[in-house]
């Protein structure tokens, strides 16, 4: 169980992290003007790169925000800090580095070895 107090300042730092998450997602998710007018090839390529580049940005930080947003209703629920492999603990340190982690740390090294 985490104290009380830690995990407050948790939930604070993830609630935090939402907002950033949300404002930055809404942001890159404006349609990019490309201009009514004809541009060079080049300038019109320049623009295409950035539309996907916002594209991929967006659906990175969408990912980010479901993982917050997990650890908030974990909280909620009384399971934040139990790891999704094993089930045991996530260390303190993990969870004060990544509030958003559902891994412990051995689950995370087999998860990574797994993806290699």
């Amino acid at each position: 169980m985490i104290d009380p107090q830690i995990q407050q300042e948790l939930r604070q730092q993830l609630e935090t992290e939402k907002k950033k998450l949300e404002k930055n997602i809404a942001e890159l998710s404006k349609p990019v003007d490309m201009g009514d007018d004809i541009d060079s090839f080049d300038e019109e390529t320049d623009e295409a790169e950035a539309f996907s580049a916002n594209v991929g940005s967006a659906e990175s930080l969408k990912a980010r925000l479901g993982r917050v947003t997990d650890a908030l209703a974990k909280m909620e629920v009384g399971t934040y800090g139990k790891c999704e492999g094993c089930e045991g603990v996530i260390g303190l340190e993990l969870l004060k580095a990544d509030p958003e982690s559902r891994l412990c740390r051995d689950c995370k090294l087999k998860e990574r070895t797994q993806a290699a």
